[in-house]
């Protein structure tokens, strides 16, 4: 409750939101499951365990274990790293928390001090801890018997040994396990806060105390982290075996100051581990910088200047030998300066003062030798965040990021890169963001490289239920391993339906609609989760056929984006009033259609018009337009580029002039927002389209058969996006995929014949039962595609 309420008032504008628990507990319960099977499993220390694929088997394995063996079993248990790097109100970790606490349970590692097993389940349910003794019976700690004259307490010493023993884990995995990183100083307060408190809710009174004082808390300040987790000076790869080796601090001594600060006290104690990492930081950082390459650069620059300057001659030099030396010296002296300043800018500047250096912040994810192991799991909800909102640190993500990025991507294509490569290896990854990247042009390069060099687990997509009620940004689920997928690797996706009701497992909803999905078949284009059965087909239509763009030449063209439709967009009666005033006004008013005016096989109809205004329309020559357009004029200036002076206030937003006469011709139109995949009519009365409306400048009537076929919804259904209430968004960009088929002149006439058919039935009455000469178009469709379509899509 208290991460919700932060994010409400302060996560928004951060691009934040709460995510509910069971989105986070599915997350902590898929991902925590396997990296604790692999953490056993690959521990080289413990060869009995090697080959273990599954929580049962780990379970049988470390059951024989005695109690010195225990104890390092879960010792060994702590060593695993987990991550959010936009941790927020700490949601994440707090379910991370609870699974590790359960899965230890379940492995028989939760144990007193001594290493016996303690008689006590610990389950998660709802997103909270649950500790129940052998009965099944709650076990809450209670203070037996309180004397309010000398505040002496007594607690039975089996509640004592259970609370000392869940408080003892919980902070374990606090100060060794769970790792948090967030831009927003408050966030991180918060965070920290959260996880106090998950630790208050397992606070011991003290039996040495006679059970009047509580166990202290200790400082979470070096796991819960402020800072850019996009932004590093130094990369993870970064050479610091010079400061373990030679430096004044060893990566032991490193490790110890921190498990010391966990527990330090006093405000002295405290600051003087401070000042030792300020100091160790501060070496790291020395070293670093002598490593970097423009640094070398610039040594080599101001050495070649000082042999210069302090050069000595056995014979006096010319003047023509020192006109050259000088001229070199100043050229070296402008290459120092220039790379003295871009030094400066990238190690100083305003962009890199909240710079996260993972490569040396916590000490738990390096290896013996101080290289960056990484972390076994990273998860969270990255920032949801336009592109528009970051254009300064765009430069930025294109040099660290250039495996993914591209100019219009929003801020979590960067976090899938980052989180990707912030993973050990064999490491898992777990994030809800947004689905666009799937189909979107910016997701281009990021499929490409999720396809070739990481191993995909699972895929949920939720479309567009309400997981966040606060905002729509149809999330998904996508877990991954790190590393190249095998020749034969196979996911589970799974498509929401609907959000479980309160007490349904989650796991459970996920796995009834879950399927596997070939990672092979993937790559750089528009990714599609079909069934096997459903991917063989799109495969199929694709082989030896010409995509819809091309078979059009690519004539396919968008309506235009008034900005606000009150002016621009009028009734008959306006119009008229128009064309009385100034006869000349009638060129630029054109019959104007909606999305939501195009249906399928039908002559397209509406009663609107558009006043078709140009950016560089004569606005003071055509009066009666002046006088109308004037009514609006405060509501168009306020449109954003009109108020930035892009375009005059009284111009369509984009009036797309290159094409408004492709709108006079014969064409196919369809809406850009649909319910049905198969919306295509044929307009012969050149109306106007609003952005909503996309058309192919053609009189093909075969054409028009084929993308109103049961075969060519099958593909649409299949590539385009989902939206609200299950309306498929029909981009160009995803239409023009389409598959086309080589079709005989015979064959084609023989469709063209059947829509002509529909066309005038239509036209005599839109209700007419075309049903008969439709089924023919699907089947003539159907054998030239020569592909059964999956039974489930079969018309």
């Amino acid at each position: 409750m208290l991460g919700l309420v932060f994010e409400k008032i302060n996560g928004y504008k951060d691009g934040s939101f709460y995510t509910p628990g069971f989105v986070t507990m599915y997350m902590a319960r898929q991902t925590l499951g396997r990296a604790v099977v692999r953490h056993f499993a690959q521990a080289p220390a413990w060869p009995e365990l090697a080959g273990c694929d599954s929580l049962e088997e780990l379970q049988d394995r470390l059951a024989p274990a005695r109690r010195p063996q225990r104890l390092a079993y879960a010792a060994h248990f702590n060593t695993l790293t987990v991550l959010d790097p936009a941790v927020g109100s700490g949601h994440f970790l707090v379910s991370a928390l609870n699974e590790l606490l359960h899965l230890k349970s379940r492995l028989g590692l939760f144990l007193d001090e001594e290493g016996g097993v303690l008689p006590y389940t610990l389950e998660v349910e709802h997103d909270e801890l649950i500790v129940t003794d052998a009965d099944g019976l709650p076990a809450p700690y209670r203070v037996a018997t309180f004397e309010v004259a000398t505040g002496a307490r007594t607690v039975g010493p089996a509640r004592t040994r259970l609370q000392q023993a869940l408080f003892r884990e919980k902070r374990a995995l606090m100060e060794h396990t769970l790792f948090g990183v967030d831009l927003n100083p408050n966030s991180v307060r918060i965070c920290r806060l959260r996880l106090w408190i998950e630790l208050l809710k397992h606070a011991y009174y003290r039996p040495e105390t006679g059970f009047r004082e509580l166990e202290t808390l200790p400082n979470l300040d070096l796991n819960v982290k402020t800072g850019n987790s996009l932004l590093a000076r130094f990369g993870l790869d970064a050479d610091l075996s010079e400061v373990w080796q030679k430096g004044a601090f060893s990566l032991p001594e490193y490790r110890a100051a921190v498990r010391a600060y966990f527990g330090s006290r006093g405000r002295d104690e405290k600051n003087r581990l401070l000042g030792f990492f300020g100091q160790l930081k501060e070496q790291l950082t020395a070293v670093l910088h002598r490593k970097d390459k423009k640094r070398e650069k610039l040594r080599l620059y101001r050495g070649q200047f000082a042999a210069l300057d302090t050069q000595h001659f056995l014979i006096p030099e010319t003047a023509r030998q020192r006109e050259a030396r000088e001229w070199e010296m100043k050229r070296l002296q402008q290459y120092a300066d220039q790379l003295d300043q871009e030094i400066a800018a990238h190690e100083q500047g305003a962009l890199f003062r909240e710079a996260f250096e993972w490569r040396f912040e916590f000490p738990e994810v390096l290896d013996e030798a101080g290289r960056f192991r990484g972390f076994d799991v990273v998860m969270g909800n990255p920032p949801y965040i336009r592109q528009e909102a970051f254009t300064a640190l765009k430069p930025h993500l294109k040099q660290r990021f250039g495996h993914v990025f591209a100019g219009t991507a929003d801020l979590y294509v960067y976090f899938l890169q980052l989180g990707a490569e912030l993973l050990a290896p064999g490491g898992e990854l777990s994030y809800i963001v947004p689905n666009k990247w799937l189909r979107a042009g910016y997701g281009a390069a990021l499929r490409g490289w999720l396809a070739s060099t990481q191993t995909l687990l699972e895929f949920v997509d939720f479309g567009d239920l309400p997981v966040f009620p606060e905002a729509t940004t149809y999330p998904a689920i996508v877990a991954l391993r790190q590393g190249a997928p095998a020749a034969e690797s196979t996911f589970r996706a799974a498509a929401l339906l609907k959000l479980p009701p309160i007490g349904v497992g989650f796991n459970g909803v996920v796995s009834g609609l879950a399927r596997l999905v070939n990672q092979q078949g993937l790559n750089s284009k528009g990714w599609n989760l079909a069934e096997a059965e459903a991917q063989e087909a799109l495969d199929k239509m694709r082989a030896g056929c010409l995509p819809l763009t091309e078979y059009v030449d690519g004539k396919m063209y968008n309506g235009v984006k008034t900005g606000f439709n009150e002016a621009f967009v009028i009734d008959e009666a306006t119009r008229q009033e128009l064309i009385n005033a100034d006869p000349n006004s009638v060129q630029f008013i054109r019959p104007f259609l909606a999305g939501r005016d195009v249906r399928r096989y039908q002559q397209p109809d509406s009663k609107t018009y558009l006043l078709y205004i140009d950016w560089g329309f004569n606005l003071p020559k055509f009066p009666a337009i002046e006088a109308h357009l004037l009514k609006y004029k405060k509501q168009l200036e306020a449109r954003g580029e009109a108020k930035a002076g892009r375009y005059p206030w009284y111009a369509l937003e984009r009036p797309r002039p290159e094409t408004q006469q492709e709108f006079e011709k014969l064409k196919i139109s369809w809406p850009g927002v649909s319910k049905e995949p198969s919306p295509f009519a044929f307009d012969t009365r050149g109306f106007m389209g609003n952005d909503n409306v996309q058309i192919i400048v053609t009189d093909d009537k075969f054409l028009l058969g084929v993308l109103n076929s049961s075969s060519a919804a099958f593909f649409i259904d299949s590539v385009c996006d989902k939206v609200m209430n299950g309306y498929l968004r029909m981009k160009m960009s995803y239409i023009g995929q389409l598959p086309i088929p080589a079709a005989t002149t015979a064959e084609q006439a023989a469709i063209a014949a059947l829509v002509q058919q529909i066309l005038d039935a239509k036209a005599a009455d839109p209700a007419a039962d075309t049903a008969a000469p439709e089924a023919a178009v699907d089947a003539a469709v159907a054998a030239l595609y020569g592909v059964a379509l999956p039974a489930a899509v079969a018309p």
